[in-house]
């Protein structure tokens, strides 16, 4: 006649989603901390300059000119790939530490810069700068 309480009660089937939630929500703080640990940035130090200063332009000394057809020029004169490799090692030998720079047309494609880099940069020329010209302040 007397049955005991737990044998009168059906069976739970349903899914008790508390713990899962709480599980996710510990994962998801876990990779929201370790996220940006991952993430690798490119090395850049941007100058903190406003305006250009007389030591910028005077540092100008090797400068690179791509011009639209794709010809290598510096001071005026034109170079081959090799010749320029060659002025560019000369220049590294007597300027160690200095910065070469590159002014390129910009109609010049993308790729013709990016070999100029990467021929200057396994000469041994690890710091370069680009020249660009300042826009109106109209």
């Amino acid at each position: 006649m007397f049955k005991n309480r737990l044998q009168e009660q059906d069976p739970i089937s349903e899914i008790n989603v508390t713990p899962f939630v709480d599980v996710l929500l510990v994962l998801l703080v876990i990779f929201m901390i370790t996220a940006p640990l991952f993430y690798k940035a490119i090395d850049v130090q941007l100058p903190k300059e406003t305006l250009r200063s007389s030591n910028v332009r005077d540092a100008r000394q090797f400068v690179i000119t791509i011009n639209k057809n794709g010809t290598y020029l510096i001071k005026g004169k034109r170079y081959t790939p090799s010749d320029l490799l060659k002025e560019a090692l000369v220049w590294k030998e007597n300027n160690p530490g200095k910065t070469a720079f590159v002014e390129a047309d910009r109609r010049v494609d993308w790729e013709k810069i990016a070999g100029l880099m990467v021929m200057l940069k396994n000469s041994g020329i690890q710091r370069l700068g680009f020249l660009v010209q300042e826009k109106n302040k109209a």
